[in-house]
């Protein structure tokens, strides 16, 4: 039967109503920030364009609201446990040492005039973090990819640790090779340079970005490391890294196949360096990990139009690790007694709750505990305690609906029995009282869940069972 307009547009509506009705937004009027990571961005083998996927199946893989709820408050909850571990535990929070590579062209070669910005964020990280920061110039003598390959190297030579943090950092020009598989950084000159141009300086400032990363992902390096690209196609990386147990993550300033801003005041670099400030002078010993700061960035009214994205580069880690975690370093001589040697073995326990999510005041109390169970440290050997994941519990399924009733009816039963026999004894028959043993029978069944004392109220009868319409007498 076919169905007029605006019996169509009802229909739509109650089905739209039925959907949205099961998943209820907890977060009204507010903007929700998911930590929602894509492991890496690979052709299909055997296709040479992009793998076709159906209307259906997209759909399909769309988060619902309650996952994105759920993944948002989980990563407010790790950092909450992160904190609370670091207090009660002792354990650093944080790194031992932190290093920063900041990569530019020299001002010949920078037609974008970056080193404003890149020396400004070289400051920051000095002044307010005291980490260790440098500023590495490319040029065209010798080869600008000797040069970058060559000044990682000695970063990582100079700065790696088990419980270090490398940050590499590049603004600049950038293009996708789309033969290659790798993201080339580039420099530029004025239009009106053409002296230069013929002897082929455009040209031969190039480099391969993609190429020196691999350095960053070599099994040898033992520390975490962070990388930040302000370039054009920042997002356009090829596979991602090896599995370990490092940290490794990219903060890109545009998505795939974008533009990004050039410095100024809407670039990712102002984003970037204002983020960092405010959230420093918000808490000036508080740890800043990448997924807060890049929520930050991202609700900047200036970068409305160009979202930046934060990309996990490890080959094993999940939406649930826990991110890199940027906080001002203290004086050497109280770092020196947190160091601890790197875990060489991890366990994983699994805890029942009764709630779905933890409150701080909960994740406080169960750190504090956890602080007590492990108060012999020198046996056990604790290096760290990482919150991983939490996750809701399956939902009840029928037939433990069913049995939990047979339980309810089996325990009101016994109790009605045992009634009716204290009612018959001669203690009762004569005093007209209640034995000590039947008031603690009633004090107990109040002390049941809800459910189970309407089943165990022994002034109501039992639920019948449904009668069916074959078996009912008129």
């Amino acid at each position: 039967m076919a169905l007029s307009s605006s019996a169509t547009a009802h229909a739509l509506d109650a089905m739209a109503t039925e959907v949205t009705s099961h998943v209820a937004n907890p977060y009204p009027h507010k903007v929700i920030h998911a930590d929602i990571r894509i492991q890496s961005i690979d052709d299909e083998s055997g296709q040479s364009g992009p793998p076709a996927q159906s209307e259906e199946h997209l759909v399909e893989s769309k988060p619902s609201v309650a996952d994105v709820v759920y993944q948002v408050k989980g990563a407010e909850m790790r950092e909450c446990w992160s904190k609370a571990i670091a207090k009660n535990m002792d354990l650093p929070e944080g790194y031992s040492s932190a290093a920063v590579l900041i990569i530019k062209w020299a001002d010949a070669l920078d037609d974008l005039k970056t080193g404003a910005e890149a020396r400004e964020l070289d400051a920051l990280f000095r002044e307010r973090y005291h980490y260790k920061s440098e500023i590495v110039e490319l040029d065209v003598r010798p080869k600008p990819q000797h040069q970058l390959e060559s000044s990682v190297i000695n970063f990582i030579r100079d700065n790696d640790g088990p419980e270090n943090l490398l940050i590499v950092y590049y603004t600049g020009h950038g293009d996708y090779s789309e033969e290659r598989k790798c993201l080339e950084l580039s420099g530029s000159l004025p239009s009106d340079n053409s002296v230069l141009h013929d002897r082929g300086f455009r040209k031969n400032a190039r480099a391969n970005w993609t190429q020196a990363e691999d350095r960053l992902r070599s099994d040898d390096v033992e520390s975490d490391v962070l990388t930040i690209l302000d370039t054009c196609y920042a997002s356009n990386f090829a596979k991602s890294g090896k599995e370990g147990h490092k940290k490794f993550e990219l903060l890109s300033a545009c998505a795939v196949d974008q533009l990004a801003e050039p410095p100024g005041e809407r670039s990712y670099t102002r984003a970037l360096i204002d983020a960092l400030k405010a959230l420093h002078e918000t808490n000036p010993e508080g740890a800043i990990s990448t997924f807060l700061l890049h929520q930050r960035i991202n609700i900047d009214k200036r970068r409305v139009d160009t979202p930046s994205h934060i990309w996990s580069r490890g080959n094993s880690t999940q939406h649930s690790d826990q991110h890199i975690v940027l906080a001002p370093l203290k004086l050497q001589k109280d770092n020196a007694s947190h160091w601890r040697p790197k875990p060489k073995g991890y366990l994983t326990l699994r805890f029942g709750l009764r709630d779905s999510s933890l409150s701080p005041e909960q994740i406080d109390f169960m750190t504090k505990n956890l602080a007590k169970a492990f108060g012999n440290k020198a046996l056990v050997g604790l290096r760290r305690v990482d919150w991983v994941d939490i996750e809701l519990a399956p939902p009840t399924t029928d037939f433990e609906r069913v049995d939990l009733s047979s339980r309810a009816i089996a325990q009101w039963r016994k109790i009605v029995e045992k009634n009716k026999k204290m009612r018959g004894s001669p203690l009762i028959r004569k005093t007209g009282s209640v034995g000590v043993s039947q008031k603690r029978t009633n004090e107990d069944a109040h002390d049941l869940p809800e459910a189970k004392r309407r089943f165990l109220d022994t002034s109501h009868p039992p639920p019948s069972p449904p009668v069916s319409e074959s078996s009912r007498i008129d």
